[in-house]
């Protein structure tokens, strides 16, 4: 536990000072705003910077070139990242587009996917997606839509994914498309395709789609006649869905802490404001009505990091938390909700303000109750398993 604990102040200690003496200078010298499309080669920069570093994949196997971390440390750094504001924070582990994605699902891959696919993105060369959602298929991911037809030794694929995260920077797509050749929803399979280019086909890129945090880094896909061989077939033909929920646990588990970094820095962004905004001859920090939204926020963030941290200790025993995972994702984000409201209300008009770090803030934290599943099938999911057991 010693060990442990000594290993993860080492890496936030190392983290910090990449965060703050090159990556928020980097973004400064370079005018990097996460409100305006952010061009490749700065994306390939924190990659790789990232990677000479050892963050970037820090959390696959040694002999990938990753430290093995454990879930709580890989919380613990993204908690950090969040609470720092760094436009580029979801590069610097391969969050967004990165190790992060496939991390989970190596041991499905084949010898030759793995030295085609995946190596380039372990080695900061290229970027992937996961491609589920779909327009007429969101939280009910069975009802996809976009078809694979087998055709000799390839598949045909047609359809459109939406909303997909990291798409832009994205050189192949994990693809969920249902086989109509199969039966029933086993007949869903995942499919590994490129990008289109002028020497091969794969996807298209469609719209961008700017969501609410102003931020250019999700698009739709678009499938039309597109030709992906068998040997592309992830895992076993009909087990795509299995596949894409056996990570579910822990990807809820983990985004729980970027919400929780982002409400850290709302709340230290609020106590340095308090203490600093004078009104009647005195600071704000000295009125009990600013006391207790602060206290609120502070008492609601401790609860919601013990939930999480809980949590992350069981997944990383290998116990069963499915109900636990989707508890500490609705409160994590709604938490996160609730400091932002506080938030805004002690900066006032200031934090009104287009462009202030709480108004962006503020917009960013209302995607968290919809992002990965939204709070009413979370708490669908709470229910099943607690009526089950």
């Amino acid at each position: 536990m010693v060990t442990s604990t000594l290993q993860n102040n080492g890496l936030r200690e190392k983290l910090s000072r990449f965060i703050y003496n090159e990556l928020l200078p980097y973004e400064r010298e370079h005018e990097i705003d996460s409100e305006q499309q952010i061009p490749i080669e700065h994306i390939d920069w924190v990659r790789k910077r990232s990677k000479d570093l050892g963050f970037y994949g820090i959390n696959l196997p040694k002999e990938l070139g990753g430290q093995d971390i454990s879930l709580k440390t890989l919380c613990l750094l993204k908690e950090a990242l969040t609470q720092s504001g760094a436009a580029l924070w979801g590069h610097v582990l391969g969050e967004i587009g990165g190790p992060l994605r496939i991390g989970k699902m190596l041991k499905v891959f084949t010898p030759e996917q793995k030295e085609k696919y995946v190596m380039p993105v372990i080695n900061a060369e290229a970027g992937c997606c996961f491609a589920l959602s779909e327009p007429g298929a969101g939280s009910d991911a069975y009802a996809i839509q976009t078809t694979a037809i087998r055709d000799g030794d390839n598949y045909i694929l047609n359809g459109k994914k939406h909303f997909i995260s990291g798409s832009p920077y994205a050189d192949w797509a994990i693809v969920m498309a249902k086989d109509i050749s199969e039966k029933g929803n086993e007949g869903i399979t995942a499919f590994i395709v490129d990008r289109k280019t002028e020497s091969r086909p794969g996807f298209k890129l469609g719209n961008i789609q700017v969501p609410i945090s102003g931020e250019h880094s999700t698009a739709e896909l678009i499938f039309d006649h597109c030709q992906v061989p068998t040997s592309n077939i992830l895992g076993e033909p009909g087990e795509g869905l299995r596949l894409g929920m056996s990570r579910i646990n822990e990807n809820r588990a983990s985004w729980a802490a970027t919400y929780l970094g982002v409400a850290q820095r709302l709340l230290n962004l609020s106590i340095d404001h308090a203490k600093k905004r004078n009104q009647f001859g005195h600071a704000i920090s000295e009125f009990q009505a600013v006391q207790h939204m602060l206290a609120d926020m502070a008492t609601e963030i401790y609860a919601a990091r013990c939930m999480l941290y809980d949590v992350i200790e069981k997944i990383d025993n290998g116990e069963n938390v499915r109900a636990e995972a989707s508890m500490v994702k609705v409160f994590a984000s709604e938490t996160s909700n609730r400091v932002a409201d506080k938030a805004v209300q002690i900066f006032g008009g200031k934090g009104l303000m287009k462009g202030h770090p709480v108004e962006k803030m503020y917009r960013n934290v209302r995607m968290f109750r919809v992002l990965t599943g939204t709070s009413e099938i979370q708490r669908n999911t709470i229910a099943k398993q607690m009526l089950k057991r």
